[in-house]
């Protein structure tokens, strides 16, 4: 997926669509209340409760000013405006790591930076979306250039009992990136390419989705990345992995976008393990960009519209609860059907060794 494909995923960044959904992983309610938790935020990404129990966002930033023209985009301004904040009880935000590379266009918008973040005990990590790969050769100051290199693409640690500092931990961009140059022939039409997008952590492995890639990518505590598996293209264009979630046994969970031309209901909910490798857990999902397990152990899903992408309007955007086998989600603003649900997991289902 390319950066005109890529960038129209940065819209999805929305606190109250996510408090939304928190409320609904509860229960279902015909009316679901929407509350406002913070404001100012710039170009706001991945969402992800930390130790603390304080809410933590990832914000794109807003670019810089130092501008390349000619892009798939039009002029592209880069900086280092993406953080990752912590939000207040009053609606503020603090930033607990700050100074990470930022693209945006002239006015800031459609903003690419630090993107999906969690949390392994005190550390927060996050993934900054893009490969060194694709930095514009010419237009760029020489110290902008390596400080970017340095960060794009990258999977980080920081400390919340060390704010300000992070490290990084693997250049995921920039595997992505040389492992779809060997692969081009699964999207010849935009291979290479790369997009580290989703996150989640798990207790051996840090697992990320790329939504240029395709893939899903093992990290380890060494920083050694490994492909882990492979999304397939749907009926057109091509899976736009989105998001990534770790089940109750280990197993991982992941949904997608799907790229342009696919009609409503393209995409699909992928459950992997090692022994099992990528399969269809669930179907008939649109334009998905956020997923993960409620407190209630339901899996959940955002849909960033119901038309799908293409078509996508205010208004269009869904919460919806996704059972193991489903060809259609439930939206969580309808009230629950009375009938058993399934098990997200077999009850026999063995823990899976990540």
């Amino acid at each position: 997926m390319k950066r005109s494909a890529s960038s129209r995923l940065l819209i999805v960044g929305s606190i109250m669509l996510a408090v939304a959904a928190l409320s609904a992983a509860a229960a279902f309610a015909a009316t679901p209340t929407v509350t406002k938790v913070a404001g100012g935020l710039d170009n706001p990404r991945g969402l992800a409760f930390g130790p603390d129990g304080n809410l933590y966002v990832a914000e794109a930033g807003s670019g810089g000013s130092e501008c390349v023209a000619g892009g798939p985009e039009g002029e592209a301004c880069f900086g280092f405006t993406s953080q990752i904040s912590r939000i207040n009880g009053d609606q503020s935000h603090t930033p607990i790591v700050s100074g990470l590379v930022s693209s945006a266009s002239p006015d800031g918008s459609g903003a690419t930076g630090i993107d999906g973040i969690a949390f392994k005990g005190n550390d927060v990590l996050g993934i900054i979306t893009g490969s060194r790969d694709q930095i514009p050769p010419t237009g760029l100051s020489a110290a902008t250039v390596d400080k970017a290199k340095h960060q794009i693409g990258h999977l980080i640690k920081g400390e919340l009992n060390e704010p300000g500092s992070w490290d990084n931990v693997a250049d995921v961009g920039h595997f992505d990136f040389q492992w779809t140059l060997d692969n081009k022939s699964l999207v010849p039409d935009q291979f290479p390419d790369a997009n580290p997008y989703g996150v989640a952590v798990g207790p051996t492995a840090t697992w990320v989705v790329d939504a240029a890639a395709n893939t899903l990518d093992r990290i380890d505590s060494h920083g050694n990345i490994k492909i882990a598996a492979f999304v397939p293209n749907p009926a057109s264009s091509d899976a736009v992995p989105t998001c990534v979630a770790i089940g109750r046994k280990g197993a991982i969970y992941l949904s997608q976008l799907t790229g342009g031309g696919n009609v409503p209901g393209s995409a699909s909910v992928w459950r992997y393990t090692p022994k099992t490798g990528l399969k269809v857990w669930a179907t008939g999902l649109t334009a998905v960009t956020g997923c993960g397990f409620g407190a209630d152990g339901k899996f959940y899903a955002v849909e960033f519209s119901t038309l799908g992408l293409e078509n996508a309007a205010p208004g269009t955007g869904a919460l919806v609860q996704v059972k193991q086998g489903s060809t259609s989600p439930t939206r969580c603003s309808q009230r629950a059907r009375q009938e058993p649900a399934p098990h997200q997991e077999p009850p026999h289902e063995q823990r899976v060794r990540q």
